[in-house]
């Protein structure tokens, strides 16, 4: 199998608080979440056979309201047809039809789209849950002024890590959009941004609430990576798509988050003015 490298983001009863690490219970919706994208992952041969091949449209469940044990593998239903959603909006349906290895330790279902076509490198998310509230798009690239606060936010997690201020000037954006959540005008950046040197790179991904008087931080996720030749302790986390998944109003945050020769996809929501994240799921890796 081929080795892969990464480089390089409510007030209602599915949210409760859980003393769990700071974690957060949350109900969900009522039927399995999954991620459609075409496979970026891996391509190979496993003792339970094939991969998926790049380029393949794969989904990856990434969520299940139904516990099974630790060593019960994802269960996909050939012929199934699971409702495609992409920034919020029903954009059609994919159709299951086969179940294929993905990495070493997780399998995928091949699918085929019905009506509509999914861009390169991206990532829908697909549920045939009855709670999820469409909506049409919020997201739109940000712009000159948004760039600006998302350094300067960036700069402020990367001082509390010890980062030098010389590299202030250094920061790059890796991937940042305006969004907004719910209903009310407020306005999000999300996105990751990263600083290099020739030994290490700094990472984060943020989500920051825009206001009249500049942007503040609701939400960062800090990473240094050192081995920057393999990358062996990288993470690379990249905003996959946002959905109203338990139908409270206020869409959930989906981020796919890829390290050496693993991935998984965290789902974050907002609760008074911040983000917890309230699941993990679609884990693989060799």
């Amino acid at each position: 199998m081929n080795r892969l490298c990464s480089f390089l983001v409510l007030l209602a009863v599915p949210f409760v608080a859980n003393g769990d690490k700071g974690k957060t219970t949350w109900q969900g919706p009522s039927q399995p979440v999954y991620v459609v994208t075409q496979n970026h992952y891996a391509e190979g041969f496993t003792p339970d056979g094939n991969t998926a091949k790049f380029g393949d449209l794969i989904a990856i469940e990434i969520f299940n309201p139904r516990a099974r044990a630790a060593d019960d593998d994802t269960a996909y239903k050939v012929g199934e047809r699971l409702a495609v959603f992409v920034a919020g909006q029903r954009q059609g349906d994919v159709t299951v039809k086969k179940v294929v290895p993905l990495q070493c330790d997780s399998s995928a279902a091949l699918v085929s789209p019905s009506s509509f076509h999914l861009a390169k490198d991206a990532i829908a998310l697909a549920s045939n849950a009855e709670n999820i509230r469409p909506h049409a798009s919020y997201e739109h690239q940000a712009g000159a002024e948004e760039r600006k606060y998302a350094k300067q936010l960036a700069m402020n997690e990367f001082r509390k890590h010890g980062v030098p201020e010389a590299l202030a000037t250094d920061i790059k954006v890796g991937q940042l959009l305006m969004t907004r959540v719910d209903g009310s005008s407020s306005e999000f950046l999300v996105g990751s941004l990263f600083v290099q040197t020739k030994s290490v790179g700094y990472e984060v991904f943020l989500i920051g609430k825009i206001g009249s008087s500049g942007a503040t931080t609701e939400f960062a996720r800090y990473h240094k990576t050192t081995d920057l030749e393999d990358g062996k302790d990288s993470e690379d986390v990249r905003f996959v798509d946002q959905l109203d998944l338990d139908g409270d109003g206020t869409d959930e945050i989906v981020v796919e988050v890829r390290g050496y020769e693993s991935e998984g996809f965290d789902i974050y929501k907002r609760h008074n003015g911040s983000w917890s994240e309230v699941h993990e799921g679609g884990e693989g890796g060799c």
